[in-house]
Formats: C-alpha cells, structure tokens, sequence
C-alpha cells in the first residue's frame, strides 16, 4: 500500500504465492480434532474459498469510492483475523482446555 513501481509489484506477486502455502495449514488446522464432524468441517472450508471471489469485488467498489491504495486496508484485515486464528485461534481442544 505505501510502495509503487516494481516494489508493489514484486510484493503482489509474494502475496499469491504466501497465500498457496497458507491454505494447506489452514486447512489443517481447522480440522484437528474434528473427529466425525471432520467431513462436515473439511466442507465448510472449502465452501469459504468463496470469500476469495467475494472479497475482490468489494475491494474493487471499495477503490472506485475512496482509491486504490486505500482499497488494500480489507485484505489488511483478513490477513490480520489469519494471524491471529494461526497464533491463538486455532489450538486444539486438548490444549484449550489445559489452560481453563
């Protein structure tokens, strides 16, 4: 957001590829200790992968009102709500409870 030239476009195209890694362990994630609810959960993971076609064209709507650069704060604030489901959100239920 705050670079231009070939620094914004290098960081673009690192986003693409940090974002194929993240999905496996996301997915991973999600479904520990699912047991036979693990199908139920495994779809409804997938059927998020629709944000991904969603949160475009908001961002698009978003740039046509108020910018480009400003446009990129939505995509801020789902990384931020994956950093925080990677570091605090996600334990599983055995290491949840041994904190209770």
């Amino acid at each position: 957001m705050l670079a231009g030239g070939h620094t914004a476009m290098w960081s673009i195209l690192a986003v693409g590829f940090f974002n194929s890694v993240m999905f496996p362990t996301i997915f991973s994630l999600g479904v520990a200790e699912l047991g036979p609810l693990t199908g139920n959960g495994s779809g409804i993971l997938n059927m998020a992968i629709v944000g991904g076609a969603i949160l475009p064209v908001v961002q698009g709507v978003i740039a046509d009102h108020v910018g480009l650069h400003h446009a990129f704060f939505l995509p801020v604030i789902c990384y931020l709500y994956i950093a925080f489901y990677g570091v605090s959100g996600c334990k599983p239920n055995s290491e949840r409870y041994a904190q209770a």
